[in-house]
């Protein structure tokens, strides 16, 4: 690493399977920091309950193909405590997988943070992203608009 390479800043993000949200977040936030060539940022993905090399759902698939990204070949990861104590910032998708982080790491308050906090509709800031698995993919649409949303909030947090 040369003297003026800046450290890599590792993001986390959590839902529950890591099948849905978290992969259409990750996947929309990596096309992001590619977009502003931010290549210094890493960002990986993890669910609470997730099942370890599970596939993302077909209807995730199918929404991120729309936006132009593919997410096809991505695998879950279930939450551990190295994950959490590797990333610079946590991003969760309901209050409950925050609990789950601080339980497993007490330190990681600081960096923890509910992703639709960084909403551009101030009302729904302290509301969950709601999980779509077996819903349709109208649903899977909705809720990545949430996220896309509040990616953008959060990207413009990241880079004051």
């Amino acid at each position: 690493m040369g003297e003026n390479a800046k450290p890599v800043k590792k993001i986390l993000i959590i839902c529950t399977g890591n099948s849905c949200r978290s992969i259409m977040a990750e996947g929309y936030l990596a096309k992001r920091l590619k977009d502003i060539d931010a290549s210094d940022t890493l960002v990986l993905s993890a669910g609470t309950y997730a099942s370890n090399g599970a596939r993302p759902t077909d209807e995730a698939i199918q929404v991120m193909k729309e936006h132009g990204i593919d997410v096809s070949g991505y695998v879950a990861s279930k939450l551990s405590k190295i994950h959490i104590d590797n990333a610079d910032i946590i991003l969760v998708m309901e209050p409950h997988h925050k609990e789950t982080v601080l339980n497993m790491s007490p330190d990681a308050e600081g960096k923890t943070y509910l992703l639709r906090s960084f909403s551009s509709e101030r009302k729904h800031r302290n509301n969950s992203i709601k999980d779509p698995i077996g819903k349709p993919i109208e649903f899977y649409r909705e809720v990545f608009g949430i996220i896309k949303d509040s990616m953008e909030g959060f990207l413009e947090w990241l880079q004051k």
